[in-house]
């Protein structure tokens, strides 16, 4: 059996130790002439040899009981021309890995004042383009590299080029793709691991251990040499040094940081650390900035939907409300049509399908969609559901269930048209023996998408839910209206029909808790009290973290269990003063009446590790809450007071997830 030798880069040393941090084992072929210590004639090759005995009883005090330092060490070895190094050591298949790197006395540059002059940059960014283009600008500035570049991956893995800072050596890669198999499983998991790689110098003949040694991985290496099949990558794209970082969303790997440079480039320590945090702080940025666009959006669709006092009091038929609201909604959802099915007709506006491809289409639906959430396609032709269908002039479609009863469903369905997308592609894929290679933008090899339409986001998803739950609620009340105009004569008809009404207008149909416009009324007369006696209450809002994660691995039935779980235990351990309401999608609102600021933080606290607690049959991971909790001040009004919760709420995600954070206190304008 071949023995395995590590291959290792030389701008660092490397020594493999025993587990009690003392005799070293092997070290890298470049020890000497890096750090000018020399291996020992006689005697063993010891820690304290190389490091000195203070520095090395202080490494292994720290490892002591611990995977791996908490942070590098710097030392000089004053015998070797006063030369600083850093130090970092971690455990390894039963060894103790320590890698040693020179600091340049030249490279000692005040990197605070830049980093923090880039992160309030960072800060002030209002969109993602703003944001990126600044992350790049100041990592170029700190690296010095030819070409930073910002890869997103799609939902396929193909990485776009969305953001660029470009010298005058390496082409400009901005807007083009490249392919998934670039960036294969092996190293994607390999980013979610070790975030942060330099290669300095692609084609420098890499080291080895001395003496040759093969009892331990050195795949967490930082020093580890490239693999010969990212060599010759890079050598495709033209490039010897290269420093890349991950991009970490709320869902896994966002995408990367690529710094490419033509000739060897390194990259110091604190550079290296100052760009992580440049990274880390983007990222978190535009996750913020995401989230904030995506909640300016479905209040924009809840402005759209919210029914008014004369809409309760004049009941609106289906075809009404289609023909008042269909402009809206189509702007909304960027469709080209919308079709409103109800008791079995079609009420259609803008550029639908014809009555016979509509009432069929929902016939397969009922059949094979029989969970609560939404259906859609980006690809009818493609789609098992929808390709023998006559829609032309449609490629998405966006399908949402109104549960009218038990047994009968009412549908909500969005068209869009063909949108054709030509992609720009890096590398042409070639037959030849001959390995493809980067093509300059202006010649990049192009390919036309052609038979999909523009893609659903989850936000819209979520939308159209939102939409889809108040149109069951109108489309019930117009039901409930008819009957008491025309069928007067049969009372028990009506008395179920305004039973099914109430139970619509006041709980929500999955959990059985009182629905968002319940819980609001209760909130607003809670309010009244308030400012009457002075009476003080809070509100708890809250929802269920990683719940796309949830749906995601386990399906929307399952994620249906785990939101009427969760609700059944909250509902549970309240008072019989306190009051459940499901706001909408994952989030849930508390209304706790006669509580304090303690109070309510002490019943935040306590149902938040009751769920904790709480396991659902098929779901491994465990189902945790992040809470907002906002007590009432004078001044307070519904949207204020939920706002501030929202806040709390949000900074409770951003700070972790299943923690409980207390609203800021109004500002009062005087």
């Amino acid at each position: 059996m071949s023995m395995y030798h590590p291959r290792l880069q030389s701008f660092g040393a490397l020594l493999v130790l025993d587990a009690d941090c003392r005799r070293i084992q092997a070290s890298s072929t470049n020890l000497t002439r890096l750090t000018g210590i020399e291996r020992p004639e006689n005697g063993p090759h010891t820690l304290a040899y190389v490091l000195g005995k203070r520095l090395s009883q202080r490494v292994r005090r720290e490892l002591q009981g611990q995977q791996k330092l908490s942070g590098p060490l710097v030392f000089i070895r004053s015998k070797h021309s006063n030369m600083r190094f850093q130090l970092y050591a971690y455990r390894a298949g039963g060894k103790v890995i320590v890698e040693i790197e020179p600091l340049d006395p030249q490279g000692k540059r005040r990197l605070l004042g830049t980093v923090n002059e880039r992160l309030m940059h960072l800060a002030d960014a209002t969109h993602q383009e703003e944001l990126l283009d600044c992350l790049v600008n100041a990592i170029q500035q700190l690296t010095g590299h030819d070409r930073v570049t910002v890869c997103h991956f799609d939902s396929d893995w193909h990485g776009l080029m969305v953001a660029e800072a470009l010298g005058n050596q390496l082409p400009s890669l901005l807007g083009q793709r490249f392919p998934s198999s670039d960036f294969p499983v092996a190293l994607r998991k390999s980013y979610q691991h070790y975030p942060v790689r330099l290669i300095e110098d692609v084609d420098a003949p890499p080291e080895t251990l001395t003496p040759a040694y093969s009892g331990v991985s050195l795949s967490g290496s930082f020093l580890r040499a490239p693999a010969p099949e990212r060599q010759r990558y890079l050598n495709r794209l033209g490039v010897r040094g290269s420093f890349s970082l991950a991009m970490q969303g709320d869902t896994g790997l966002w995408g990367l940081v690529f710094c490419h440079s033509p000739a060897p480039h390194s990259v110091e320590p604190p550079v290296r650390d100052a760009v992580r945090t440049l990274v880390q702080m983007a990222t978190q940025r535009m996750l913020l900035l995401r989230a904030r666009q995506e909640a300016r959006y479905l209040q924009r669709v809840q402005d759209s939907l919210v029914l008014s006092a004369r809409a309760r009091s004049e009941p609106q038929s289906p075809q009404q409300l289609l023909h008042e609201q269909a402009a809206i909604w189509m702007k909304l959802f960027r469709a080209h049509g919308v079709v409103l099915w109800v008791n079995g007709g079609a009420y259609q506006a803008g550029v639908t399908p014809t009555p016979e491809a509509i009432s069929q289409f929902v016939l397969r639906l009922e059949r094979t969609h029989v969970h609560s959430g939404p259906w859609c396609t980006r690809e009818i032709g493609k789609e098992t559901l929808t390709a023998s269908l006559a829609m032309p002039e449609q490629c998405g479609a966006l399908a949402v269930p109104l549960p009218m009863s038990s047994t009968q469903r009412a549908w909500l369905i969005f068209f869009r048209p063909e949108q054709v997308e030509t992609l720009y592609w890096a590398m042409q894929p070639t037959t030849n023996p001959k390995p493809a290679v980067i093509l300059a933008p202006s010649v990049a090899w192009s390919e036309e998408v052609v038979g999909r339409s523009e893609a659903w986001l989850r936000v819209e998803r979520l939308a159209a839910v939102d939409l889809g739950e108040d149109l069951t609620l109108a489309i019930s009340a117009y039901e409930i209206s008819s009957l008491n105009m025309h069928l007067e004569h049969e009372r028990k008809a009506l008395a179920e029909a305004n039973q099914r009404l109430e139970q619509l207008a006041h709980f929500d149909p999955l959990t059985k808790v009182w629905n968002r416009y319940r819980i609001e009324e209760a909130i607003n007369a809670e309010l009244v009290a308030a400012r009457r006696y002075a009476a003080a209450f809070a509100l708890l809002l809250f929802d269920v973290d990683n719940f796309k994660q949830i749906n995601d691995a386990h399906g929307h039935s399952v994620g249906d269990d785990v939101l009427v779980a969760l609700a059944r235990l909250v509902e549970s351990s309240l008072r019989g003063c306190d009051h459940l309401g499901r706001w909408g999608g994952e989030e849930f609102i508390v209304l706790a009446t006669h509580s304090d600021v303690d109070a309510a933080t002490g019943l935040a606290e306590r149902l938040r590790s009751l769920v904790e607690e709480l396991r659902i049959e098929g779901v491994e991971q465990t189902v945790t809450v992040s809470i907002g909790v906002a007590v009432w001040q004078p001044g307070d009004s519904c949207k204020t007071l939920i706002s501030r919760a929202d806040d709390a709420m949000y900074r409770a995600k951003h700070g972790g997830r299943n923690r409980v954070e207390m609203a800021l206190e109004p500002v009062v304008l005087i």
